[in-house]
């Protein structure tokens, strides 16, 4: 059996990349938002300007609504999270109420005006839709949205000669259509926004998950060695041989947890997973730790990919770190990795006294320990069992493929 001494390795370097990511060098949010402040405040006064010259000819309810879109548009396009909904509110409001107002005359120019107001405004009801929270999107969207529905009868209600009524109403259900095709538009991509929200913070889940399981199956295992060796320095042992194993597993643990850490940034060194090479150290250390006379049987033809690899060491982890809590009596356990056909067996029996099932059953609601290690089995199309082993003992048994699931 060749053992494989786990030295812990330096990690000053990513502590260091860490604190420069907390502190980057220049950046400021004012800093940041004082380009576009300056750019949106410039193409709202040039629309200012621009109104301003029309309205002795086309009079104030003509210029100012359309110059309220265009600025709502600006300052939407340019904030995307400064209350879209109350810009977009405010723009709706303002035209209902100057259609509402408008007496007329509507010639060629005002046609014009409307139609930059037309458009802006079914931009902004899009962007409102897609971007508010849900109530203010919800208020603003049906401001924004009659808004535009309306706007036809700036020109049909006042145009000389005037037009009918059916003009009129084709003119609303036309700029309807539109106003309804912004907001459609806006729903999807909020919709797709939401998916794309979940799915980073499954993610988000997933890796928290995994960092839990890491802190539970690698450091757990080391400070329950620890916990041992210092009982057993108590009752009389050799204190110095317990001090340095004591040593050495604290030492293997911070090396877990810088480990687990470094997956948290993603820059600096990272560590592969354990697999199939750790075991005879991880067998080794457990006897020499707790007492119990362990063996390990592996067949060194087996090469599985990494996270079958990666699978079976947490497997056996948690069933030696099971074996020391919950099974003091035993004096031995048999570990065995061997090809079985298509799967890989590994198997952890211990002589432990019988009676744990309480113990699995609380285990099994905390949703750690073998829980988690029975959900990766199954996630890689294997099977995965723990029980009685005979008349004195307990197993832990999985059979997980060695070729991955596609």
């Amino acid at each position: 059996m060749t053992v494989h001494t786990d030295k812990p390795r330096d990690q000053g370097t990513g502590r260091a990349s860490a604190v420069r990511q907390i502190f980057p060098a220049g950046s400021s949010a004012v800093r940041q938002r004082r380009p576009r402040a300056i750019a949106a405040g410039t193409l709202i006064a040039a629309l200012a300007a621009a109104a301003a010259a029309g309205t002795p000819g086309e009079g104030p309810l003509i210029t100012a609504p359309a110059w309220l879109a265009g600025a709502a548009l600006v300052l939407m396009l340019a904030f995307p999270d400064a209350r879209p909904g109350a810009i977009a509110g405010a723009a709706g409001a303002g035209s209902l109420a100057a259609t509402l107002a408008y007496q007329g005359p509507a010639g060629n120019r005002t046609a014009g005006w409307w139609l930059a107001e037309s458009v802006a405004a079914a931009v902004v009801l899009h962007l409102v839709v897609r971007r508010a929270e849900a109530r203010p999107a919800a208020l603003a969207g049906v401001l924004a949205g009659a808004a535009v529905t309306v706007l036809p009868l700036r020109l049909t209600l006042h145009v000389v000669p005037p037009a009918s009524g059916l003009g009129a109403v084709l003119g609303c259900l036309f700029c309807g259509l539109g106003a309804a095709g912004a907001a459609g538009t806006g729903l999807y991509l909020r919709s797709l926004d939401a998916r794309r929200s979940r799915a980073v913070a499954e993610a988000r889940r997933a890796q928290r998950l995994d960092l839990a399981r890491d802190l539970h199956d690698f450091v757990a295992h080391e400070v329950g060695g620890m916990i041992v060796q210092a009982q057993a320095a108590q009752v009389g042992g050799d204190t110095a041989a317990a001090l340095k194993r004591i040593e050495a597993a604290g030492a293997r643990a911070m090396a877990s947890l810088d480990r687990t850490v470094h997956m948290l940034h993603d820059e600096g060194p990272r560590d592969g997973p354990h697999g199939l090479a750790d075991l005879p150290a991880l067998v080794e250390r457990f006897s020499a730790s707790d007492g119990t006379r362990a063996r390990l049987a592996m067949d060194d033809a087996v090469a599985p990919p990494p996270e079958v690899a990666a699978t079976a060491y947490r497997l056996v982890v948690e069933a030696l770190t099971n074996v020391r809590r919950h099974a003091p009596g035993a004096t031995a356990v048999d570990v065995s990795v061997t090809a079985a056909g298509p799967a890989l067996r590994v198997a952890v029996t211990d002589d432990g006294p019988r009676g744990r099932a309480r113990v699995l059953r609380e285990r099994r609601r905390s949703g750690h320990g073998l829980p988690g290690i029975a959900e990766r089995v199954e996630a890689l199309g294997g099977d995965f069992g723990a029980g009685p082993a005979g008349d004195r003992g307990w197993r832990v048994l999985a059979l997980i493929p060695l070729r991955s699931l596609p």
